[in-house]
């Protein structure tokens, strides 16, 4: 703190006059040429971030988003991890597609084709339709698929004829963490290569599958960095999986390589789906 301490001494005319006292330092007295300095600094840094930050906001690029209304499937599932499993239930999922281009369009005026783009979302969508979704890459799932082609088993009669010229043979069968078993026609599931069935990892999966169908090379020669996948499982419940286009000769997109190791965090709430709770 500097030091205001005054004294005061008497002048020829015999009035008193006021002087700073001499133990007052120098040292600790900014002047108003310092405090100009410094205020003029500051102003200084400070236009130079908002010319970044202005830049930054307001840098050209090109995008497209295109959500239609054949962007969709109605599918079966359950999610289970360590210790929780819902009970088995369907949703109507809707996808769509957001993609990120730089600040130049193609020559032919597109970031890309939207026809390009609905074509191959489509036909995601539709191989994803009527379906009960296994996630092969389960921990918690114990999951057999049964080929029984050349079974001659009429099984068990409990209500009719067993039809023993089954067109659709083989099932899978799915024993669960706590205890509950399924057993599903073959041709009525989906097997992918997903941990849980989520909405997030279906996003990540069908980014996936449209990064194939479109072609990571011809994406990245129009200029496109990143894409968007968005799945809706419910009006107001929406995942989004936003990646750059990835590089080289066929890549393959691994959904698992996006789920932490980390221990799942305790809930601290129940779930109207919820059918078990391991404790």
């Amino acid at each position: 703190m500097v030091d205001t301490t005054m004294t005061t001494t008497s002048g020829d005319n015999g009035q008193q006059q006021v002087a700073p006292d001499d133990a007052a330092a120098d040292d600790d007295v900014i002047t108003m040429n310092q405090h100009n300095q410094v205020i003029a600094e500051y102003q200084k840094l400070l236009a130079a971030y908002q010319s970044q930050l202005t830049y930054k906001t307001t840098t050209t690029h090109f995008e497209i988003f295109v959500s239609k209304d054949n962007f969709k499937f109605n599918a079966s599932h359950f999610v289970a991890f360590p210790g929780f499993r819902e009970r088995l239930h369907g949703h109507s999922y809707r996808a769509s597609v957001r993609l990120l281009g730089s600040n130049q369009i193609g020559r032919d005026g597109y970031v890309v084709d939207f026809g390009c783009v609905k074509s191959v979302a489509k036909e995601v969508c539709k191989k994803l339709n009527e379906y009960f979704l296994v996630p092969t890459l389960s921990e918690v799932l114990d999951i057999t698929v049964i080929e029984d082609k050349d079974n001659d088993d009429r099984g068990k009669v409990v209500c009719g004829e067993v039809n023993t010229g089954n067109k659709y043979p083989g099932s899978v069968v799915v024993k669960c963490e706590d205890g509950s078993t399924f057993t599903f026609p073959r041709q009525d599931c989906l097997l992918l290569p997903i941990m849980h069935s989520t909405a997030e990892e279906l996003a990540i999966y069908i980014f996936g599958q449209l990064v194939a169908g479109l072609d990571a090379e011809y994406l990245m020669k129009r200029g496109v960095t990143m894409m968007e996948v968005t799945v809706s499982e419910a009006i107001g419940q929406d995942a989004t999986f936003c990646h750059a286009i990835p590089s080289g000769e066929n890549p393959s997109f691994d959904v698992a390589s996006f789920i932490t190791n980390d221990p799942i965090p305790p809930m601290k709430c129940s779930t109207t789906t919820e059918a078990a709770r391991i404790t």
